[in-house]
């Protein structure tokens, strides 16, 4: 799903809405939170259950279209089985005649994309990002084996850092359901999803496995680590479908960013993920985590998360946006929204 064509469907969501307005029968609006390409996030209050939530409202056209309503609908029922501590929960889906919502967790916290962009040399070290890639595959694992959910949609502007130092990813669920949603009311078929994220397999329009998860996985730390994702300039589909992508410590060293040497036990598992064919990527989420769980770079689990917690602390209190729609939109919002736990 590409931005511009997301992002016009995503424009077309007419109906007014204002502070302090009560919707549905039970939520009070706050503010704006985010726009994406898949619409627009407010803050609001439940009054019912007495928690604060992010509201992500449909676009109109879904709204009109009931077939495309009534699928996503179920497909984002379907996410409320999803109860791990590192996927951001949805809480219901809601609608009257005119317009209609997916309610979900409030974080307080910022993106991952937003976090690396604010670093000195705009990148991770490995082990910065270690405690974040273990409960990013721990939560990954649960979703393509216990719920048999698949993200569609991973990158770091989905994954979220609240102020404990905790990763939540974003979207899970409805991600898919809405790129696909969109894909028909636009009469563009095949992919859902974002670009320079995507395995070949989902860019040529395959139907989305937990294989294409673990490429998204892999492009998704490939950018973390070295500021860009695995191909980015160009002709981005037929490299994705061709090209091997350089590894880290050479795509560093061509980017200037010291040091340049990314470990190898991390090199090997990011291109086990990029692998073209899905056979030969690693086959679970867990076994990308074992794999880095061998890294001799990582830091003892308690001071890493130390660490996160007081550079996600120290991020949120300073002035500055986000977009937390996992939509890839990137105009500016206000960074104090991003989904909550509930109470």
């Amino acid at each position: 799903m590409t931005n511009e064509r997301a992002g016009g469907v995503a424009g077309a969501t007419s109906r007014e809405f204002a502070s302090g307005q009560k919707i549905f029968g039970r939520y009070t609006l706050v503010k704006v939170i985010g726009r994406g390409g898949m619409g627009i996030v407010w803050l609001a209050r439940d009054e019912e259950l007495e928690r604060d939530v992010a509201l992500k409202f449909l676009p109109d056209l879904m709204i009109q279209d009931h077939a495309v309503f009534d699928q996503l609908k179920r497909e984002t029922k379907r996410c409320l089985e999803l109860t791990h501590p590192h996927i951001v929960r949805i809480h219901d889906f809601v609608h009257d005649e005119r317009s209609g919502c997916i309610s979900m967790e409030y974080i307080d916290g910022e993106t991952l994309s937003n976090l690396r962009a604010e670093k000195e040399r705009k990148v991770f070290e490995p082990d910065e990002i270690a405690t974040w890639t273990s409960q990013l595959c721990d939560a990954l694992d649960y979703a393509h084996n216990h719920a048999k959910i698949i993200h569609c949609d991973l990158k770091p502007a989905n994954l979220m850092v609240n102020q404990q130092g905790e990763l939540k990813i974003s979207d899970f669920g409805i991600a898919r359901s809405l790129g696909d949603s969109v894909s028909r009311l636009t009469a563009e078929q095949g992919r859902s999803g974002t670009l320079v994220y995507m395995s070949p397999q989902q860019l040529n329009g395959e139907r989305c496995t937990h294989l294409d998860d673990i490429y998204s996985l892999g492009a998704t730390i490939y950018e973390l680590l070295t500021s860009k994702p695995p191909f980015y300039s160009g002709n981005i589909d037929r490299q994705i479908c061709e090209r091997v992508a350089p590894s880290m410590t050479e795509r560093r060293k061509e980017l200037d960013i010291e040091p340049a040497l990314v470990p190898q036990v991390w090199e090997d598992a990011v291109a086990a993920c990029l692998a073209k064919g899905s056979s030969r990527r690693p086959q679970s989420a867990a076994e990308v985590a074992q794999r880095l769980e061998s890294a001799p770079c990582r830091m003892h689990r308690g001071n890493l998360r130390s660490c996160a917690r007081w550079g996600v602390l120290r991020s949120v209190k300073a002035a500055g946006q986000t977009d937390i729609t996992g939509g890839g939109d990137s105009r500016k919002i206000d960074r104090r929204h991003t989904l909550r736990k509930p109470e």
